[in-house]
């Protein structure tokens, strides 16, 4: 009798230690459980993480490679595959920026199998395919010109039409240096767009947040999750038992 009482006395202590040493892992998967269960209303794929200690965390840095291209008044400037106007993001997913060149009316980047036509106010008109591009130009008489597998192509009506070029005078893109302010703008624009909320909180979920301990600790607090809920009733069926020898 006594023996029996000493192991009903271990459950309960059992019960009760399990449920406060996993109360708060539990916690911690609840919030970000019911967070990532709304992931589209509350936008958490598209909003980024801006703390820098964070994006230390997940060893995010500065970008070492900025390419850039001046035009008469503005910048194009890719970083990782981000194309930027100015300092503000204009297109992601981009191929190697070539150049760019500014007319009156507007901007046109060359990248490697095509050609962004912006407004003088950086805004994406059109992206049209345009194979194997070497460089970009102006010549003269302010023609676009393409060098492309050693052929040289011009157009004269805003990108539409495009002709044989045998003009020699022309001065083609070539890469410059942006300002140093600027190149820190873009450089911390740049860190702050790459991580986004909801993969922070799935890795807090899963405890990869916290490495390979986090990892562990999560799933122990599954397995104490279930001996929490066998211990919870074997207790239950103990008292139910008692109430039933009484009657």
């Amino acid at each position: 009798m006594k023996k029996n009482n000493q192991v009903w006395r271990f459950l309960y202590k059992l019960h009760r230690y399990t449920g406060l040493f996993s109360a708060v892992i539990l916690l911690m998967l609840a919030i970000t459980g019911i967070a990532l269960n709304h992931t589209d209303d509350l936008s958490l794929d598209s909003q980024m993480v801006q703390s820098p200690r964070l994006l230390d965390w997940y060893g995010i840095s500065m970008p070492d490679q900025l390419k850039s291209f001046a035009t008469e008044h503005h910048w194009l400037t890719l970083v990782n595959q981000q194309l930027y106007f100015d300092q503000s993001l204009l297109l992601k997913n981009q191929n190697d920026l070539l150049g760019a060149i500014e007319t009156e009316d507007f901007i046109v980047a060359a990248l490697k199998d095509s050609l962004l036509l912006l407004s003088l106010q950086g805004e994406l008109i059109e992206q049209m395919p345009f194979n194997a591009i070497d460089s970009i130009g102006l010549d003269d008489q302010l023609r676009v010109v393409i060098k492309s597998s050693e052929t040289l192509n011009s157009s004269a009506d805003g990108l539409l039409s495009w002709q044989a070029h045998h003009n020699e005078q022309v001065i083609w893109s070539k890469p410059s240096q942006l300002p140093s302010q600027q190149k820190q703008t873009i450089k911390n624009s740049f860190r702050s767009s790459v991580l986004p909320i909801e993969r922070v909180l799935l890795d807090i979920h899963s405890g990869r947040f916290f490495g390979f301990i986090g990892v562990i600790l999560v799933d122990l607090s599954g397995i104490l999750l279930i001996i929490l809920a066998l211990s919870g009733c074997a207790i239950w069926l103990k008292h139910k038992l008692r109430v039933l020898k009484r009657r």
